[in-house]
């Protein structure tokens, strides 16, 4: 596998005529590019990723789950409300992970207000 590689000469030319500001931007990207490069490296940010996502597969497996047992304890013709009221449930619980759930699991890094 390659390694991932960045170069302020190589970014600089992208920003603007001002080179001070476009070295100095430069320069902070690659050393952003450096850290999210070690860290995708790292075995156990991969396994906590994986962890991540299959506990949120499992979470939307039991939704749809849910939604096929409320559909057949309501009549036909209520079967399209109680399918919208369930996207819309799970459509709400991914909204509030990303503005809330994120920053409580991770803590500091991903949100000031939070974390």
């Amino acid at each position: 596998m390659s390694s991932l590689s960045c170069s302020s000469s190589d970014l600089a030319p992208l920003f603007s005529s001002n080179t001070a500001n476009a070295t100095a931007m430069a320069n902070f990207l690659c050393a952003r590019f450096d850290t999210i490069a070690n860290k995708l490296s790292d075995t156990t940010y991969a396994i906590d990723n994986t962890y991540l996502l299959f506990s949120a597969y499992l979470v939307f497996a039991m939704q749809l789950g849910f939604a096929m047992l409320c559909a057949s304890s309501v009549r036909a013709k209520n079967t399209m409300n109680i399918m919208l009221t369930n996207v819309l449930d799970a459509t709400a619980g991914g909204l509030s992970y990303y503005l809330f759930g994120f920053a409580f699991a991770f803590g500091s890094p991903s949100n000031g207000f939070i974390g």
